[in-house]
């Protein structure tokens, strides 16, 4: 079984459409469709923006639907300057920025407990979603995504987490399913389309682009899925 989550309608809607043999749950406020996507069992869900709510569907799906793998699909914010609206940034590495307990002498993001900042991506995961996005022609990059409770579109929000994480683009959930499947042993990928540039512009582009980018990263899933084992 493998998880597929987005936050918002747009991120999964065309995946949910897409799927056989349907059975709606909701569980938690959270609404889960499985059934089958291109031959593969899934279970997806919109968990809603923000890291409380993506870890909640994370932690469902792994002890309700025993999935062996969650894949978070998206849009996001580009930081890294090559990208552009449309772009596709493929996590190899998550990590939560607004996590600080820097005054105890641990670095920004550590996360007590995992004893890290970074949880990595499955490389298997990770190869997959590239090499399905660069066949559609779409400019990808593989780099660090970071994710915290807040929409990023000022100067001094860009360079804190481009200095301090080197981080290529980021967004409000995936590192939480990251941190989720970290704890439970089970395997992650992330990928975001960029909707905006994570700065000034970003209040107007993100509304303009996002059902956009949202549909582009839904293509790609659909085409990865196919080529995932268990």
């Amino acid at each position: 079984m493998i998880g597929i989550i987005g936050a918002m309608e747009s991120e999964v809607n065309g995946l949910k459409a897409s799927v056989e043999n349907a059975e709606i749950r909701k569980i938690a406020s959270v609404e889960f469709c499985s059934g089958t996507l291109n031959g593969k069992e899934v279970v997806i869900a919109e968990a809603g923006v923000g890291k409380v709510n993506a870890a909640v569907t994370a932690q469902i799906m792994i002890l309700e639907y025993g999935a062996e793998a969650v894949i978070n699909a998206g849009v996001a914010g580009g930081l890294n300057a090559t990208l552009k609206v449309g772009d596709i940034v493929v996590a190899d590495k998550v990590a939560e920025h607004d996590m600080d307990t820097t005054p105890f002498g641990d670095p920004p993001g550590f996360i007590t407990g995992l004893e890290r900042v970074y949880m990595e991506c499955d490389e298997g995961i990770t190869q997959i979603l590239k090499k399905t996005a660069e066949e559609l022609g779409v400019h990808t990059i593989v780099g660090t995504i970071v994710s915290g409770d807040q929409f990023i579109c000022r100067k001094e929000q860009r360079e804190k987490l481009i200095g301090e994480f080197n981080a290529d683009a980021a967004e409000m959930e995936g590192a939480a399913i990251g941190h989720v499947c970290a704890m439970n042993g089970v395997r992650f990928g992330v990928i975001r389309a960029m909707s905006d540039c994570a700065n000034d512009d970003s209040i107007v582009d993100f509304p303009t682009f996002e059902l956009k980018a949202a549909s582009r990263s839904v293509e790609i899933i659909k085409r990865a899925v196919s080529k995932m084992d268990h």
